[in-house]
């Protein structure tokens, strides 16, 4: 029997209708995502090697693949990489996949570097987005990561290596801001917490809820029980004048406001492109 043979082109178009005819969101994307990770390189080599005869066993990988995309795994678990801003991370199951939204939050970190903020913490650091987005582009900024999950820190330190940022970025594993000590300040404290509440997760899309870890979403009964304990550790974390930025989620918001102003903490809150209040910002007077 006749083995069939694959060229690259022809595999894409073909997977690229498989997962169309399965319901999966931005098939072509996801095939040339797979399929890349499959032969060991990077999505745009892929057009330089349409014409390439596939060997048996990239083939079989590559659908060993599509076949964990089609049981619902994120691709980017699949391919162990996730795009952040400017940056190429390291991403596994032990860590939240990074998404859109928080990019908002570096955007709205970065003036405060160019208005003299020279640290900043990163707490719930995860796979260490926020904290490397931070260093890589304020070259002036010295960062401290913190995540409770010691898998995450390893996942962060291992993307620290990666961007070269060992002399800027310090990562430590802890319950928020236990490991950075009582005595030490930031000119700003930035937060993607867990913030969903505990009941609404098993409404979640399976691909979030079945394979992204829990401890990253779970907020508890209302989701704002880290945001309450971030909130009030901030006050004696920030230096005079500093500044905490919080991701939230779409109805949290006015309530996030409302813990800040208990805390003399001056509040505004920021939309997301969606046009959903998602970042709240608290500076200290």
């Amino acid at each position: 029997m006749t083995e069939v043979t694959w060229k690259t082109l022809d595999l894409i178009n073909e997977a690229t209708q498989f997962l169309a005819s399965r319901e999966i969101e931005n098939p072509r994307l996801e095939t040339e995502l797979l399929l890349a990770a499959a032969l060991g390189i990077r999505r745009i080599d892929l057009y330089l090697q349409f014409e390439r005869i596939l060997q048996a066993g990239e083939v079989e990988t590559f659908r060993a693949h599509v076949r964990q995309r089609l049981n619902g795994c994120p691709v980017q678990y699949i391919t162990g990489e996730a795009g952040f801003r400017l940056l190429d991370l390291e991403v596994t199951p032990a860590v939240l996949i990074p998404r859109p939204e928080t990019e908002l939050l570096v955007e709205h970190a970065l003036p405060l570097v160019e208005q003299g903020a020279t640290t900043a913490l990163d707490l719930c650091c995860g796979s260490g987005a926020i904290a490397i987005s931070l260093a890589t582009e304020a070259t002036s900024l010295h960062v401290t990561g913190s995540d409770l999950s010691s898998e995450a820190i390893r996942v962060a330190r291992r993307n620290r290596d990666r961007h070269d940022l060992n002399q800027r970025l310090h990562l430590v594993c802890g319950d928020l801001f236990a490991p950075v000590g009582t005595d030490v300040r930031f000119d700003m404290i930035i937060t993607n917490p867990p913030y969903i509440g505990s009941a609404e997760i098993e409404d979640l899309q399976p691909e979030v809820r079945d394979h992204e870890p829990r401890l990253a979403l779970d907020g508890g009964a209302d989701g704002l029980d880290v945001v309450r304990r971030i909130v009030a550790g901030a006050v004696d974390h920030l230096t005079p004048g500093g500044h905490v930025l919080i991701e939230v989620g779409h109805t949290q918001a006015e309530q996030v406001v409302d813990l800040m102003s208990g805390r003399q903490l001056e509040a505004t809150v920021h939309e997301d492109l969606a046009d959903i209040p998602r970042i709240v910002i608290g500076r200290l007077g």
